[in-house]
């Protein structure tokens, strides 16, 4: 060990903290690998909710906005705004009746919610210096900051002041602490305001090592005239040794197909909501369930983001024509972390899946996967692994598409299952290639190959 080792500080920065199990595992793949190359190494994460990040991974954490914000954006599209009162209480039924009386008051509505965002605006800007002075102080000696992958270059969430500038002021706050930066395999776009250009041009300038997890990301950056060579690695999801899988609950003698949803224009967590955009997108999957059903094949609905994913399970089962109740629709344990989520993936043979990590760690598991993008990113992640045929365009497939290509899957399902494995090692190697370097910053010396599966 040399010679002051023991006293090293590693910042693991992520929005993890969100229920939102693909940043939940990027955050483990880089605490694990940090781990393997400097054992004796202090981590501390940098998240949305330091209190979750401390609970699920076992290390001190502090928060990357000030709480208040941060709590405001954890709670963004789940119930903002409902009353405490259960609605069937004498309570809740006064609290109603008050509401509809204001609602008849001309104007009322429209001056109330410029008064709460004027106080909600009055609180941040008030509270902003005080959290970076904390900042400051708890960053002080920390050596390396590890920004953890996921589309953290994008202004789709929050506008400039979400994501661009909180990636902003933290960069300037390790540079005035002395502590490097290291940006790892992290997605890029939407990004359309100005303002969020010019906040992430200077990261991407002051940073000490930055790359990409797709050649989409790399493009976009180098278009908007940031100097230096833009790099892509595999997302880092990949380096994670996934959690042993839990005893199934009970054999299917079905082929089993894992369904990944996600909230498509959902106004309860999309940030530009479309309701007939969501029914439709709704009555596809549950057009597609019902076939499954049909054709004597067992479905199995899985979430990867804990709390949207959930409530789009739900309208999917509601609009299934009675047959959410068929013995070939699985019950789906709960799913509040990892290992909850790679049993779930366990028990499928096959996997039809929405989110960015819902298709990654099941390509991990060896699953047939097929993709329904809502991003181009998804596209370059199973065309990364051989898989480019199967994936669809979320914005206008059609419940016959997903039947074609469902069948196709299963028929090819041997061989697209060689591909995948035979892809694998190679994106491993390329992230302990990563790590390797980035550790170098703060002069650590390291070969270790990789920790994934079968490691």
């Amino acid at each position: 060990m040399a010679l002051g080792e023991s006293r090293r500080r590693i910042g693991v920065f992520s929005h993890g903290g969100t229920r939102n199990l693909g940043d939940e595992a990027l955050l483990a793949a880089v605490i694990q690998n940090v781990r393997v190359r400097i054992p004796t190494a202090e981590v501390l994460g940098f998240t949305i909710n330091p209190h979750d990040t401390e609970h699920r991974h076992g290390i001190t954490s502090f928060p990357i906005r000030h709480l208040q914000l941060a709590k405001s954006e954890d709670s963004r599209n789940v119930g903002v705004g409902a009353s405490n009162a259960h609605p069937g209480t004498s309570k809740a039924r006064v609290v109603q009746r008050i509401k509809n009386r204001l609602k008849g008051v001309p104007g009322l509505r429209s001056f109330a919610t410029a008064l709460q965002a004027v106080a909600h605006t009055s609180r941040s800007v008030l509270a902003e210096p005080i959290f970076l002075v904390r900042s400051f102080r708890r960053l002080r000696g920390v050596e390396l900051l590890l920004i953890a992958g996921s589309q953290q270059l994008n202004d789709g969430y929050g506008g400039a002041w979400g994501f661009p500038y909180t990636l902003f002021k933290w960069t300037m706050l390790a540079k005035l602490t002395g502590t490097k930066v290291a940006i790892l395999s992290v997605g890029a776009g939407p990004i359309s305001s100005p303002l969020s250009k010019f906040f992430f041009k200077r990261v991407l300038n002051t940073v000490s090592y930055r790359s990409y997890r797709d050649e989409i990301s790399s493009r976009l950056m180098a278009s908007m005239g940031i100097k230096g060579k833009h790099p892509v690695y595999p997302d880092l999801v990949y380096s994670l040794q996934l959690p042993a899988p839990r005893p199934a609950p009970g054999a299917s003698e079905r082929a089993v197909v894992g369904t990944n949803p996600v909230p498509f224009f959902d106004g309860r967590y999309w940030p530009t909501p479309d309701p007939a955009l969501y029914r439709q997108y709704v009555s596809k999957f549950a057009r597609f369930a019902e076939w499954l059903d049909q054709n004597n094949r067992a479905v199995l609905f899985f979430p990867t983001q804990v709390r949207a994913d959930k409530l789009t399970i739900e309208d999917i089962q509601r609009d299934m024509n009675g047959l959410s109740h068929s013995s070939n629709i699985l019950r789906t344990q709960p799913v509040h972390n990892l290992e909850d989520l790679v049993s779930e993936i366990a028990r499928a043979d096959f996997v039809v899946a929405n989110r960015y990590h819902g298709i990654l760690i099941s390509l991990m598991m060896n699953k047939p996967v097929l993709g329904v993008a809502y991003h181009e990113k998804s596209r370059a992640l199973l065309s990364q692994v051989g898989q480019g045929d199967y994936v669809l365009n979320i914005a206008d497939f059609k419940t016959e598409d997903l039947i074609s290509r469902f069948c196709s899957l299963q028929a090819n399902a041997q061989q697209i299952k060689a591909t995948i494995a035979a892809h694998m090692e190679p994106l491993r190697r390329a992230l302990d290639e990563q790590y390797d370097s980035v550790v170098g910053l703060v002069g650590v010396r390291s070969t270790v190959r990789s920790v994934g599966p079968g490691k």
